[in-house]
């Protein structure tokens, strides 16, 4: 029960996360592309990072695991500035709109 759902969530927030979208497809089927998880040179024991145009997770070293599911943890739940849909909403309504960081629209 309870750990299947907590499992579910983390998933879920990591999927966000990577893809950039606040909106996940109902069927795994209509996801596009395929999940990668890529290496970066960044500093060991980094924050990761995504590149949501190309699904993946770029992770530096980690001393541990435990370290890495904290930094994973950490960037996924304070990272809120990206969300594809409202971008793509508001480009159809107004192609003129260029979208800021005060909007929300990155």
């Amino acid at each position: 029960g309870k750990q299947w759902y907590q499992r579910r969530v983390r998933g879920v927030a990591l999927m966000r996360f990577v893809s950039g979208r606040s909106r996940l497809p109902n069927d795994i089927a209509d996801v596009s592309q395929r999940f990668q998880i890529m290496k970066t040179d960044k500093s060991k024991d980094g924050l990761p990072t995504s590149q949501t145009c190309f699904f993946q997770l770029r992770l530096p070293d980690y001393s541990s695991e435990i370290i890495m599911e904290e930094r994973l943890r950490y960037a996924i739940h304070n990272c809120r500035s990206i969300d594809a849909d409202n971008y793509m909403l508001a480009r159809n309504v107004d192609n003129n709109s260029q979208g800021s960081f005060e909007d929300g629209i990155i």
